[in-house]
């Protein structure tokens, strides 16, 4: 039996993979919502949204004024918010800004940025705003959250992942500027590819860029995964030669592979407390429900350890 040499062509198809996104590339500008609460995390978030305007960002800073989720309705969010405006009164939303001012100010020594106060649930008011915005990404901080906090459910970093439609990059209080590691959880699937880019833009010129891939056999097999049909065709050296081939292109940056098999969230885990990078990159996981059942949300778990700075990217459609 002669076994034919992998052509080129479905790697090709891969490159096609990576949507017109130029996030952190020089000389591009592009809008940013900078999500800041007034606690332990928003210097780290304001510092590194600094270091991001220095590469093209140009932020809008959000503050929610805490509201319970409107009931459901055809106008039950309008509603929510008339009230919003006629019970605080402008002058809480005017000192609110005030106090955001201050917290960059005191971090910055000065700022322009414009300043946005809403009311209403955090997750739903931070992701509405970035589309309003037409944001192209969307900063706020994660916390550690606890075991405890865990067993009881999501937190708001996680339900913005959820929704917004754009990266968001979850920044931890330690992380005041631009990452030299960033470990790339990947499936070689389309998203994920893109995810590699955006973090390679992201890098310090000199970093690494560490591309993390866990082989495992699910129960059940999902038809769509491309990801996984590209690694059972061209091989994982292959596929992975391919992609930091493309993402070294006019970076001075270093690329590595670790690959692993097994339970994917816990052994992006280890690897991320091997190499423990300064941020984690992963394309968010949004599977069919059985899937989702069967494997969990890998990106979810990462963010709930809350120990990395995350980026989180949305599926390409």
């Amino acid at each position: 039996m002669i076994r034919e040499t992998p052509s080129t062509s479905t790697l090709a198809v891969a490159s096609e993979y990576v949507r017109s996104r130029h996030l952190f590339a020089p000389q591009v500008r592009y809008p940013v919502l900078v999500a800041v609460a007034n606690d332990d995390n928003a210097p780290a978030v304001i510092q590194l949204t600094a270091a991001l305007a220095d590469r093209g960002a140009e932020p809008t800073v959000l503050n929610t004024i805490h509201l319970l989720a409107p009931a459901a309705g055809r106008n039950a969010a309008e509603t929510t918010l008339a009230f919003a405006h006629s019970a605080l009164g402008s002058d809480v939303y005017r000192h609110q800004e005030n106090i955001i001012r201050h917290i960059i100010r005191e971090t910055l020594g000065a700022s322009a940025w414009p300043i946005k106060i809403v009311a209403g649930e955090p997750a739903s008011a931070i992701a509405s705003a970035a589309e309003e915005l037409h944001a192209d990404l969307l900063v706020m901080g994660i916390h550690d959250h606890g075991k405890f906090a865990q067993v009881l459910g999501e937190h708001t970093a996680i339900r913005v992942m959820a929704k917004a439609p754009m990266p968001v990059l979850g920044v931890r209080p330690q992380t005041v500027r631009l990452p030299q590691c960033v470990m790339v959880a990947t499936d070689f699937g389309k998203s994920s590819w893109e995810t590699a880019h955006i973090a390679a833009n992201l890098v310090d010129p000199g970093g690494t860029i560490v591309i993390a891939h866990v082989s495992w056999s699910p129960p059940v097999v999902d038809e769509t995964d491309e990801g996984a049909a590209l690694v059972r065709t061209e091989g994982i050296s292959r596929v992975f030669e391919h992609l930091a081939d493309e993402i070294k292109i006019g970076r001075s940056i270093e690329v590595k592979l670790i690959a692993r098999e097994g339970d994917p969230g816990t052994e992006l885990l280890a690897a991320a407390e091997q190499i423990n990078p300064d941020l984690i990159a992963s394309a968010s996981q949004r599977h069919r429900l059985l899937t989702r059942l069967l494997v969990g949300s890998v990106s979810r778990k990462l963010v709930l350890e809350g120990r990395w700075s995350m980026l989180i990217t949305p599926p390409i459609a």
